[in-house]
């Protein structure tokens, strides 16, 4: 078998979603022994256009290189590429940058990657798998690897006591599981919780709270700074366009249930952000019509 290394990106549609979808997919050409981290990029060669996600994995695979080609070009298809213009955005991209010591050179086909060492978006994911290219990563210049940022995940984590899991063997059932899951979730503070491994769907569980209280005027005597308490950070799901909903939220607004504060616009699709419960609005981080990348923080909510 040989160690073949692929290239992985895309910035249409739910990109973290395709590439994850893409890594599963290359077990079918062979056995997928490292996978990167996932990378948001500046896009290279067009600009006008939304960031893209990068990984790269390895491979060892007993198909010959234009065969493994082939098999790419499929699994493109399958996952929604449709012909662009060059450098242009597309639902995911999988490219061979190496295969094993082979060296090939056709009009469709050049193995190793004749750019790999002009192109953060390659190198630096390649070199955290392969550590023979950590030299020319360090040889770039840092205005290009600024460029490429790890993806943060951010999220608040809720984790199941070794107890509970010993009561959920592997066998289980799946809703038994999440059962489980949303046990342990409750046993919390927390207003939500994603459950995700390495390469796979994630879950995500989200507390509704209704406050049974109407909100009370306060004199002047009382109008005081509140006492800060674990502040939120409410992040943006996806790429693409927010705007605030209406009436527009303001820093210093109290919540006295869940509401969506804005929506983000992709590609024609309406994605809420919702501010997941109660709070207070401590700050707003974006204006109406901002591009927002993902994960890219929105809107900060002190929870009391």
């Amino acid at each position: 078998m040989t160690r073949a290394a692929i290239g992985l990106g895309a910035n249409i549609g739910d990109a973290s979603k395709t590439v994850a979808r893409a890594v599963r997919s290359l077990a079918r050409f062979g056995n997928v022994v490292a996978v990167s981290s996932l990378y948001r990029s500046e896009p290279w060669g067009v600009q006008d256009q939304p960031p893209f996600l990068n990984a790269v994995a390895v491979v060892q695979t007993t198909l010959a290189p234009r065969a493994l080609l082939q098999r790419l070009q499929e699994l493109e298809r399958e996952l929604g590429r449709v012909p662009t213009f060059r450098w242009g955005p597309r639902a995911v991209d999988l490219d061979i940058l190496y295969y094993g010591d082979d060296v090939v050179d056709e009009p469709d086909l050049q193995i190793p990657h004749p750019r790999i060492s002009e192109r953060a978006f390659v190198l630096v994911p390649l070199a955290e798998v392969d550590s023979r290219y950590g030299e020319a990563l360090a040889a770039m210049p840092d205005d290009g690897r600024r460029k490429v940022q790890p993806l943060l995940q951010g999220e608040w984590v809720a984790l199941m006591s070794d107890e509970q899991l010993l009561q959920q063997p592997a066998a289980a059932g799946l809703i038994n599981r999440v059962r489980a899951l949303a046990a342990a979730f409750l046993e919390t503070d927390l207003v939500r919780m994603r459950i995700e491994e390495p390469n796979e769907d994630a879950i995500e569980l989200r507390r509704s709270i209704a406050s049974s209280e109407e909100p009370r005027e306060a004199d002047e005597s009382t109008r005081a700074e509140p006492t800060r308490g674990r502040i939120d950070p409410i992040k943006a799901d996806l790429v693409g366009v927010i705007h605030l909903g209406r009436p527009a939220p303001t820093e210093g607004e109290v919540l006295t249930t869940d509401r969506e504060l804005a929506y983000v616009d992709a590609l024609g699709i309406r994605t809420g952000v919702r501010s997941l419960g109660p709070g207070r609005i401590v700050a707003v981080r974006i204006e109406e019509g901002q591009p927002v990348e993902y994960g890219q923080v929105l809107f900060e909510i002190d929870r009391g």
